[in-house]
Formats: C-alpha cells, sequence, structure tokens
C-alpha cells in the first residue's frame, strides 16, 4: 500500500546498473529519480568525512531548534 509522502530506494548494481533509483511518492503521483551508485557513494563519503558517525547529536543546539519550532504554531 502506498502513503503520502512515501520514499523507495533501490540498487540496480546486481543487475548491471550502476545507478540507484529513488522513488518519491505523493497524493499527486510518483516521481522515479535515477541517481549514479558512484555519486552518492562520493556524497555520503563527503558527508561522513565532515560529520563522523556517532557526532552528530553534538552539532544541533537542540534548545535553539526547539525554540525555533514551537515559535511556528
Amino acid at each position: 500500500m502506498r502513503r503520502s509522502g512515501d520514499v523507495r530506494i533501490r540498487s540496480a548494481v546486481g543487475r548491471g546498473d550502476q545507478a540507484m533509483y529513488i522513488a518519491l511518492g505523493s497524493r499527486a503521483g510518483t516521481a522515479l529519480l535515477g541517481v549514479p551508485v558512484q555519486d552518492v557513494r562520493a556524497f555520503l563519503e563527503r558527508t561522513e568525512a565532515l560529520v563522523p558517525p556517532g557526532t552528530e547529536a553534538g552539532r544541533i543546539d537542540w534548545d535553539a531548534e526547539l525554540a525555533y519550532l514551537l515559535s511556528q504554531s
């Protein structure tokens, strides 16, 4: 069953295709995006170099974020 806001990701590398496919679903329809696997890999490597695993929480000012979210209501 598809719901509004569904995101589905699959790789086609095992079938000889060097791409990942991202399907974005909404009530209006679905968009299928093809992304080269090497681009995704490079992006994830750069991201991990900037924010090593386990350090994510130390880079967010949770009090400021909560205050911002509460001010938007």
